[in-house]
């Protein structure tokens, strides 16, 4: 695969991991805050789709898996 788009990958997934933890931080004090949840799903599904158009089948399975338990 193209450096150029696994550098891409590698960007946008590190930004969308620190929505993610702020986001789940933020449900520790608020776990019933509906727009965080969404969030934390938009990220995790975002991260899945991503994973899997760049060949990371590991990183959008584990993500797969992650949206199942927090659902």
């Amino acid at each position: 695969m193209n450096d150029k788009f696994r550098e891409t990958f590698k960007t946008e997934a590190l930004e969308l991991l620190q929505t993610l933890e702020t986001t789940a931080l933020d449900l520790e004090s608020d776990p019933e805050n509906e727009a965080s949840i969404s969030s934390v799903f938009r990220v995790m599904h975002t991260i899945k789709g991503s994973g899997a158009m760049f060949g990371y089948q590991h990183i959008s399975r584990f993500t797969h898996e992650l949206e199942t338990v927090m659902d």
